[in-house]
């Protein structure tokens, strides 16, 4: 246990601090190839490999799904996200994670020739049909943020 000193206190208090668990991620085998794997052993954080067949990462009890801007647009294409979303409803906490722009870039008229308002459409549905929550990133750190 580490102890803390309140040094604000009139009356100095000791506090007993329970050391932290360490952190252990379950990664889909697929994602061996990304940064993010790599980034996330450099903190510490002890990563088993194994197919996944629901989600890239389960941290914890949250099961994330995580795409990058190229991989999001063309799974909405071919509708493979929306079975993404579908499988990933067997956890009760669930994100997913889109990396490597920020979400007005997302919108551009360069978005692989898709418009728009269709993108925004399927934001929508993926926050109220599926009850997803999304995080836009540019970098990858997003992860780490969510773990410390």
């Amino acid at each position: 246990m580490k102890t803390i000193h309140n040094i604000f206190s009139k009356t100095e208090k000791i506090i007993k601090e329970k050391p932290r668990e360490k952190i252990k991620i379950t990664a889909d085998y697929r994602e061996k190839n990304s940064f993010v794997p790599s980034e996330l052993i450099a903190l510490g954080i002890e990563i088993d490999f194994k197919e996944l067949k629901v989600a890239d990462f389960i941290v914890r009890d949250v099961a994330i799904e995580r795409k990058t801007v190229a991989d999001f647009i063309s799974s909405m294409m071919n509708k493979r996200l929306s079975r993404q979303l579908e499988e990933i409803q067997q956890y009760e906490k669930r994100l997913l994670i889109i990396e490597g722009v920020e979400e007005q870039e997302l919108y551009s008229e360069d978005s692989e020739g898709v418009n728009p308002n269709s993108i925004r459409g399927f934001l929508l549905s993926i926050l109220l049909k599926y009850k997803v929550p999304i995080l836009f990133t540019k970098i990858i750190k997003i992860l780490r943020d969510l773990l410390i």
